[in-house]
């Protein structure tokens, strides 16, 4: 079969004039060729909201026709865009004609207030009536501007507010508040102030909006509500209130309490509609005594008067009078017509603005808004409606109206129309080309707000964009395209998400490869997966099928992939179909289709790419192969770390030597393989897992070169000599500032300490060892510590680029260079300063004759103390307090200065102090980093802490010696001497070997 031509069936422009913002601007024979049932709720009462039957506008006609005089009101209630309007012109256009029956239509845009009075006074002749013509006129002609009646609305709502804001039947805390703000210093001034004036005539307020309605009629983009104020309408800024007149201030800053906002909006819109009336020229009871002349003058001529509103809410300011005057109901005394009137409202104007009597007088209510949440209308009935009447023409529908023809259905000549209905769909004989019903539903989906969506909305947001922008592309075979799926993807989520799926449809043509999974995306049933469609869709588009694929042939959501220009083997039968992908699947496919990953994805996913990359980095130079991925790891971190080395074209990371693209099939597919793979534990385990394996290898291997070229540059050998005296120097270097790492055997410990910092150890009472280390590791005639390891890095550190800061080093080279040798005999003139440096530093190891010296000096001898230090310091306290109790204590001894020594001394200070000692007694018998070790390790406190309390300890002892030996005892002394004769006696033998270790101390 061929497809007709041309592909489309329908002119663009006759899209605007069958589907128009609004349902009374198209003729009524295009309105009632598109008008379709929808469903309508009953009730019997406004508010009654059990008992609701559900129904359609048959039983609307019904009830018009069988409405009481004495119930004249019937309300058809919902929100925006649910076809209120459409309803009420259905009437108009349904209503058979009759000569009882004067019927008066009111639509609800540009109808202004003298527009709406025309209406009701046609063919009224009354001097009443040509009377109120002249008031109405006379009050709108004599208003320049919409600028002169905001100004006159605004002083009109001044006057009202501050005559008759106060209010007695109200509690006694409002009635204060009103009394306030309807004096001259509250809404009053408010009105007035210039700060203000600017939000009041705002496009968007309400005095702005009330007077273009009155003037020129409603806008088809103003909502269907009555204009009002607003507690949001009155709140001003810390700024405004700053910048108001001296008048408004007070008022203007009691205005940011939200209450009392609440209750001025209030008082406003009390008296909104005395100021319109007063401003236009026609009040509420104006209007009331009209219609009231006018139902008499029509009873006269045996009819009734039925009126059809559009939107209630155009009669703001005079909707009293209307009111009134339609529930005045006929008598033998008052000699007016039955009146009836149908009215669209929406629910909230119709249940908060109605006054109570309205509600007896309703006869029947008919609501458009669904009890539940739903799309109350069938789509693809309303679209096949709609689809006819632009394909036949809105003038050929007005022609064959006009002659009372049976409405056309294009259709029935359309040389495809047996194929075309059979692939795309048909309801009533009407096609849903180019739409079908998957099409249509998905859309519509996409479209949903809290699982509703209107008609008006249907009609501007699904059909109109695509039968009238994109009518060309349909044309000439471009659609559907990348634009349409835009659109419309949140209505399509889940379908073909996959990128595997995508490729199962994929071609050597790239734009045909994305028309077509756009085409199988919408046109194809939800969770199909990759199909053939009916060959009359791919034929009308102009996409052809994929061989192989058959539409009446289940397919997975997993199938066998086509990607190009790879090597594929043959397809594999396609085994059922997984029920659930795992989740790190879904959120690659999310993340290619939405654009959304949320952080712990991109982690794990992260995590996958950098665990496959390591798996395959192998190091043909020597440099250690993974082991220094898994015993140093640390040290890789910063070179090839997951969360800094790869990174997301969507998120900023320069830093990053892999970057993931959604838009990248590549890494896409990649990304995906490795997460079922990480699900599933094998290849085998995976639809087509040989494939992707294959597929996965030179993608990983593609990233593993990329990591090679950026962590491992070209090494040049002629460098390690160099870096062998370098790194030895250094290391000695570490040694000489008492870095412990140095002086270890494992060569990972070694090669941190050559970058360690020096140890926070002042040495403050070694002036000898900090000079001698200062000359070691900072001679200014020589390579400081710094240049070396400046030197170190550049040899032997891996960067990003050839030029790029170090970030990760070459550890196993640096540990074959500590190997080496640490002379510089040889090394050529290029190193500089490297030769002389490291034969300086040799040399000056061994002049620590001068620091050993220094140590041996600081260090006290406590080899003679007789006994533990704790035990010593303990008796010696014990006898310092009995003296100083007897009242005997010789002067210079200061118990709390010798007691506090003692407590400050850990228990292993005198060990350490010992050792020490002894290691420098065998100085000679140590190697040279024994030697430096012992000067540079850090007893410098355990020392002075002993030293400290040893002096004291001596002085003590002297003076209590000296006490105990001389002078006259009274009776009480040769008692207490006698009692503590044993302790004497020890202390006595105590202060002999502490008299000789005090000499000695003092000698050295």
């Amino acid at each position: 079969m061929s497809w007709r031509t041309p592909t489309t069936c329908w002119a663009a422009d006759e899209t605007t004039k069958v589907i128009p913002v609004e349902a009374e601007t198209p003729s009524d024979a295009v309105f009632l060729a598109t008008h379709s049932s929808i469903p309508i709720f009953e009730r019997d009462m406004v508010t009654n909201a059990k008992r609701v039957k559900k129904t359609d506008e048959s039983a609307l006609l019904k009830a018009v026709r069988e409405q009481p005089a004495d119930q004249p009101i019937l309300p058809i209630l919902g929100g925006s865009g649910t076809g209120k309007s459409h309803l009420v012109r259905w009437l108009r256009a349904t209503l058979p004609m009759t000569d009882s029956r004067r019927v008066v239509f009111v639509p609800k845009h540009r109808m202004s207030l003298r527009g709406i009075l025309d209406l009701v006074l046609e063919g009224i002749t009354s001097e009443r009536a040509t009377e109120l013509r002249q008031k109405v006129a006379t009050a709108v002609e004599g208003i320049a501007d919409e600028q002169e009646a905001k100004l006159r609305l605004k002083s009109a709502l001044a006057v009202l507010v501050e005559v008759r804001g106060k209010r007695t039947d109200v509690p006694s805390e409002e009635q204060e508040l009103r009394e306030w703000l309807a004096s001259s210093g509250g809404l009053s001034a408010l009105l007035g102030d210039p700060v203000f004036r600017e939000r009041l005539f705002d496009s968007k307020s309400p005095i702005s909006r009330l007077v273009r309605e009155k003037l020129t009629g409603r806008g088809i983009e103003d909502k269907e509500e009555a204009f009002g104020f607003s507690p949001d309408d009155l709140a001003l800024s810390v700024d405004d209130i700053a910048r108001a007149g001296e008048a408004a201030q007070s008022v203007a800053a009691a205005l940011m309490n939200q209450a009392e906002r609440e209750l001025a909006a209030t008082m406003l819109n009390e008296q909104l509609n005395s100021a319109v009336s007063q401003v236009f020229g026609i009040g509420g009871e104006d209007l009331k005594e009209l219609l009231v002349e006018v139902r008499v003058e029509l009873e006269q001529q045996n009819q009734e008067l039925l009126l059809l509103i559009e939107d209630f809410s155009i009669f703001q300011g005079i909707q009293g009078g209307l009111l009134d005057a339609i529930t005045l109901i006929p008598t033998q005394d008052n000699g007016v017509c039955p009146m009836r009137i149908v009215m669209a409202v929406t629910s909230g104007y119709f249940i908060k603005q109605m006054p109570d009597t309205v509600y007896t007088r309703v006869y029947k209510v008919f609501d458009l808004d669904s009890p539940t949440p739903q799309v109350t209308f069938a789509p693809a009935t309303v679209a096949a409606r709609y689809m006819n009447a632009i394909r036949v023409g809105s003038k050929a529908l007005d022609n064959a109206h006009k002659a009372g023809d049976e409405r056309p259905n294009a259709c029935e000549q359309c040389p495809v129309n047996e194929s075309c209905h059979a692939a795309f769909g048909a309801v009533d004989g009407y096609g849903l080309f180019p739409f079908n019903q998957h099409a249509l539903d998905k859309a519509v989906r996409s479209r949903l707000v809290e699982e509703r969506l209107s008609l008006r909305d249907f009609l501007t947001q699904v059909l109109r964009p695509v039968l009238f922008n994109q009518h060309d592309e349909i044309e000439h075979h471009t659609f559907p395209n990348a634009s349409f799926d835009a659109a419309f993807r949140s209505g399509a989520v889940g379908d073909l998400d996959s990128i595997e799926d995508e490729h199962r449809l994929a071609t050597s043509d790239v734009e045909l490869s994305r028309r077509r999974i756009v085409l199988v995306r919408y046109w194809g049933a939800s969770g199909s997966g990759p199909q053939n469609l009916a060959p009359a869709i791919h034929e009308a588009f102009g996409i052809p099928p994929v061989e192989g694929l058959h539409s009446d042939v289940p397919t997975l959501r997993e199938p066998a992939p086509t990607l190009k220009p790879l090597r594929q083997p043959p397809s594999p039968p396609v085994p059922p179909q997984k029920s659930i992908l795992p989740r790190l699947v879904q959120a690659v496919d999310g993340w290619r289709s939405k654009g959304l990953l949320i952080q712990g994805n991109r982690n794990e996913l992260r995590r996958l790419v950098h665990g496959a990359v390591v798996l395959r980095l192998s190091f043909d130079d020597g440099l250690g192969g993974t082991l220094m991925w898994t015993d140093a790891g640390k040290q890789w971190d910063s070179a090839f770390g997951a969360q800094t080395a790869i990174g997301f074209a969507d998120q900023a990371n320069p830093d990053a030597i892999i970057t993931l693209d959604p838009k990248n099939d590549e890494d896409v597919r990649t990304l995906r393989a490795l997460a079922w793979v990480n699900d599933q534990g094998d290849w085998r385990s995976l639809e087509n897992g040989e494939f992707l394996q294959r597929f996965v290898e030179e993608k990983v291997s593609a990233w593993s070169e990329l990591v090679t070229a950026a962590l491992l540059p070209a090494r040049d050998t002629k460098d390690d000599p160099e870096l062998e005296v370098a790194a030895n120097t250094l290391l000695t270097m570490s040694k000489a500032l008492g870095v412990s790492d140095a002086f270890r055997e494992d060569a990972l410990t070694r090669t941190q300490a050559l970058f360690a910092p020096a140890p926070s150890v002042p040495h403050a009472s070694r002036p000898r060892l900090q000079q001698w280390q200062k000359v070691v590791v900072a001679d200014p005639q020589r390579l400081s510590r710094n240049q070396l390891q400046q030197r170190v890095l550049r040899l032997a550190s891996f960067t990003q680029g050839p030029t790029g800061s170090p970030i990760a080093l070459d550890l196993p080279r640096v540990i074959r260079a500590l190997r080496g040798r640490d002379a510089a005999s040889d090394l050529p003139a290029s190193t500089g300063l490297l030769e002389d440096t490291a034969n300086t530093v040799r040399t000056r190891l061994t002049a620590l004759s001068g620091v050993r010296d220094e140590a041996g000096a600081l260090l006290p001898d406590i080899s003679n103390l007789g006994g533990e230090l704790a035990d010593v310091a303990k008796r010696i306290d014990m006898l310092v307090a009995e003296r100083a109790k007897a009242g005997q204590l010789p002067g210079g001894i200061i118990p709390s200065d010798l007691r506090n020594a003692g407590r400050v001394i850990n228990p292993g200070d005198a060990g350490r102090v010992q050792s020490i000692g002894s290691r420098l007694r065998t100085w000679t018998e140590l190697s040279v980093d024994q030697q430096i070790r012992l000067l540079t390790d850090d007893w410098d406190e355990p020392v002075d802490r002993v030293a400290t309390w040893l002096k004291l300890a001596s002085q003590a002892v002297r003076a209590l010696e000296e006490n105990l030996g001389s002078g006259t005892n009274t009776a009480a002394q040769l008692e207490y001497n006698q009692a503590r004769q044993a302790l004497i006696d020890s202390l006595q033998a105590a202060a002999g070997f502490l008299s000789t270790a005090q000499g000695s101390e003092e000698t050295t």
